[in-house]
C-alpha cells in the first residue's frame, strides 16, 4: 500500500510539470522555495527536505520534516521567425510542485527522499508559418527526478550524502514546419523516457557559522523516446540524456540576525547531443547569491541574484523558438512565516531577466523576447 502511494506521488509530480518551464537551460533557478528566495544559493546552505536537489549531504542538517511546495510560472514571449513580418506571440502558466521528507535516523545518519522538476517548453497562439494546415507550435520537454538520499554526519561537522536518482521525462512537439514522412501536420504524440543515476554531496559546518559544501551528478543516460527517434532526434540516437553538473558553495552566519550564501554551478549542455547539435547549447557556469534576515521569532526574509551566461547564440535563434529559457539572471525575494510551533509557510517571487536573442546568420530574421515572473508557496512541518 505504502508502495502504491508513493508510484502514485510521482506519477502526479510528473503529471503536473508536463510543461514545466526554466531560466537555465531546463533548469530553475532554485529547488526548495527557500533555497529560490536566495537565489539558488544553497549548497552550503540546506533549509528544507527538498536540499538533496541542490547538495545530497545537506540532508543531513534539516533534521525530521515534510515539504511540499507549488511553483507558479507565468511566461510570455514575442516572435519574429524569419522575418519582420512573421509575427507570433504566446504566454502559458505553470504549476511545477517538488515535495521533500527526511528522517534522523541516528545521530550520524539521515535517511530521506527529495523531488524536482526541470524542464522547457512554450505553445504560441498561431502556427509559425504560413503552411495550409499547420497547427499551431508547441512543444514541452519535462523531467522529474526522484533522490532517495543517506548521508552520515562526522563529528568534526562534516557530512557526506550520496543519492540515487531515477528520472522520468515527457517530451511533445507539434506544429513544426516539415516536410516530415507524416506531412506538414504531424504530431509526434508525447513520448516518455526513464534513466538513473546518482548525485554525491559534501558539506562541511565549522563553529563559526562557516560552511562550505560541494556536489556532483554525471551524466544521466535516458531511454530512446521512440516517436522521435527517427526524425527530430535522428542526431542525437533518439535521446535526450540529462547534462553533467557540479556545484560549489559558501554560507557565513554573521550573527543571529543575518546569513548570505554563495554558489558557482557548472552544467555541462555540450555533452548532450541533443541539445548541443539540435539547438547549438553550449556549457552554462551561473553565480548564485542569497541573503537571509531573521526577523524575529515567527518570521525571516531572504533575497538573491542568480546569472549565467546565455546556453545558447543568436546562430541558433530559430531551432530554439520553441525552448525560449533564454532569461539567465533571476532576481528573487521571499519569506517565511512560522504558523505554529512545528509549521511554517514559506511563499517566493522571483522576475527573470534577459536580452532580447537576436539571430544571426542561418537564423537572420528570428528574434525572441521572452518575460518570465514566478510565485512559490510552500508549507513545511517538522516532527
Amino acid at each position: 500500500m505504502k508502495n502504491k502511494k508513493v508510484i502514485g506521488l510521482v506519477v502526479a509530480v510528473a503529471a503536473c510539470s508536463s510543461n514545466a518551464w526554466a531560466t537555465q537551460g531546463t533548469h530553475l533557478a532554485g529547488y526548495g522555495a527557500k533555497a529560490q528566495s536566495m537565489g539558488g544559493a544553497s549548497v552550503a546552505y540546506p533549509q528544507d527536505a527538498i536540499a538533496a536537489a541542490n547538495n545530497p549531504a545537506g540532508m543531513a542538517e534539516v533534521g525530521n520534516r515534510v515539504d511540499a511546495d507549488i511553483q507558479i510560472i507565468y511566461a510570455s514571449a514575442d516572435l519574429e521567425l524569419g522575418s519582420p513580418e512573421n509575427k507570433h506571440e504566446g504566454s502559458i502558466v505553470v504549476p511545477i510542485p517538488e515535495f521533500g521528507v527526511n528522517y534522523q535516523l541516528t545521530p550520524h545518519i539521515t535517511i530521506g527522499l527529495s523531488t524536482y522538476a526541470s524542464g522547457v517548453g512554450f505553445k504560441y497562439d498561431d502556427p509559425v508559418a504560413p503552411i495550409p494546415g499547420l497547427r499551431r507550435a508547441r512543444g514541452a520537454l519535462s523531467q522529474v527526478d526522484i533522490l532517495p538520499t543517506i548521508t552520515y554526519k562526522f563529528d568534526n561537522g562534516l557530512a557526506l550524502g550520496l543519492s540515487y536518482v531515477y528520472g522520468i521525462q515527457k517530451f511533445y512537439v507539434q506544429g513544426l514546419p516539415g516536410p516530415f514522412p507524416g506531412g506538414q501536420n504531424e504530431d509526434f504524440g508525447t513520448e516518455k523516457a526513464y534513466g538513473h543515476s546518482w548525485k554525491a554531496g559534501a558539506l562541511w559546518n565549522f563553529d563559526n557559522g562557516f560552511a562550505i559544501g560541494a556536489s556532483y551528478k554525471p551524466k544521466m543516460e535516458m531511454s530512446k523516446l521512440s516517436g522521435y527517434k527517427d526524425e527530430l532526434l535522428a542526431g542525437s540516437g533518439g535521446s535526450i540524456d540529462s547534462p553533467e553538473s557540479y556545484s560549489l558553495g559558501i554560507k557565513q552566519k554573521f550573527n543571529d540576525k543575518w546569513t548570505a550564501a554563495l554558489d558557482y554551478e557548472h552544467v555541462s549542455w555540450s555533452n548532450v547531443d541533443a541539445f548541443s547539435e539540435n539547438f547549438g547549447w553550449r556549457d552554462q557556469d551561473i553565480v548564485k547569491l542569497g541573503a537571509e534576515y531573521n526577523f524575529n521569532r515567527d518570521w525571516q526574509f531572504r533575497a538573491g541574484v542568480s546569472h549565467g551566461r546565455l546556453h545558447t547564440t543568436g546562430k541558433y535563434a530559430t531551432p530554439n523558438f520553441l525552448l525560449v529559457g533564454i532569461n539567465s539572471t533571476a532576481f528573487t525575494a521571499g519569506a517565511t512565516r512560522k504558523v505554529s510551533e512545528n509549521g511554517e509557510i514559506n511563499i517566493t517571487a522571483e522576475y527573470d531577466y534577459g536580452k532580447t536573442l537576436d539571430g544571426t546568420g542561418p537564423s537572420e530574421g528570428t528574434k525572441l523576447d521572452v518575460d518570465m515572473y514566478t510565485l512559490t508557496v510552500g508549507y513545511g512541518w517538522k516532527f
